[in-house]
């Protein structure tokens, strides 16, 4: 059965066409922000993916550690399902992204048309609204002001890929339970928890929480499949954010996933685009 991509907003504040537009963009494709439950119905074939290399069950945690996605490039698309207490929206996202240097998005809602593009640098947020005319042109930091979050740009980059979003640091802590590997890591006032499946050696779940922030992010990764090279991808991806008590809700399910193929982001505002700063609460 195929996916209804209707939009549902539910008591939602965001009267503007372009502001909500706006909103389900940068939420989209900041991953929500550092980075819902509703399942796409479509049927789709999974493959059990044998790990890059042989697993051994007495692997060190940084073994695991080490099995993070190799990539330069990346396309993909997924159907989206995102809550918060204003609005459930359901929606399809492009993306594209080149390492280190930008992500590209796109956001089609009703399975065909696009209401949305955005793109992402180190540097700046920009977003096109098709509904009004409208656009956007943003620093990176005025982009992290307006989903409230501090979010490194290399750190929204893992989210898409599958890997971890802290794994530059030393291991803090490791122990085994039952089927899983937990590792413990560090940095600045972040702490990450990694659950790794001890026989694939596949990224299972992650936690990351600051204290000092009121902060919380779960992500859980399930259907994994092969893609460029063998390399084992989570296709769907569940995550659950809370931000100074305001929960956050998102899936990703992928239909599609290359990585080191040619990928166009190019990006424009129009001339008969209306530039628009955003609105304050």
């Amino acid at each position: 059965m195929k996916r209804n991509y209707m939009i549902k907003l539910q008591r939602n504040r965001y009267h503007q066409p372009g502001r909500r537009a706006l909103y389900t963009m940068a939420l989209a494709a900041f991953a929500l922000l550092l980075l819902g439950t509703q399942a796409c119905n479509t049927a789709k074939k999974t493959t059990t993916v044998a790990p890059v290399k042989p697993v051994s069950q007495e692997r060190k945690p940084e073994e695991y550690l080490a099995q993070t996605i190799s990539w330069n490039t990346f396309s993909g698309k997924a159907d989206m399902h995102f809550e918060n207490r204003d609005q459930s929206q359901d929606f399809t996202g492009n993306l594209r992204m080149n390492k280190g240097k930008d992500i590209w998005a796109s956001i089609i809602a009703l399975g065909i048309a696009e209401v949305a593009r955005a793109s992402i640098t180190p540097d700046s947020l920009r977003a096109i609204i098709k509904i009004g005319k409208k656009a956007y042109a943003l620093s990176y930091k005025e982009g992290l002001e307006l989903i409230q979050a501090q979010v490194e740009f290399p750190v929204l980059q893992n989210l898409f890929i599958g890997n971890p979003l802290i794994s530059d640091v030393a291991v803090k802590k490791s122990e085994t339970k039952d089927s899983l590997m937990l590792i413990t890591l560090e940095k600045d006032d972040f702490t990450e928890l990694l659950q790794y499946n001890k026989r694939t050696g596949t990224l299972q779940e992650l936690q990351l929480n600051s204290t000092q922030r009121d902060f919380t992010c779960t992500i859980r990764y399930e259907k994994y499949g092969p893609i460029t090279g063998q390399q084992p991808f989570a296709f769907n991806r569940y995550i659950t954010i809370n931000n100074k008590g305001q929960q956050v809700r998102l899936d990703m399910e992928f239909s599609k996933a290359e990585l080191d193929v040619p990928v166009e982001t190019k990006f424009s505002i129009p001339d008969a685009y209306e530039r628009k700063s955003i609105p304050k609460k």
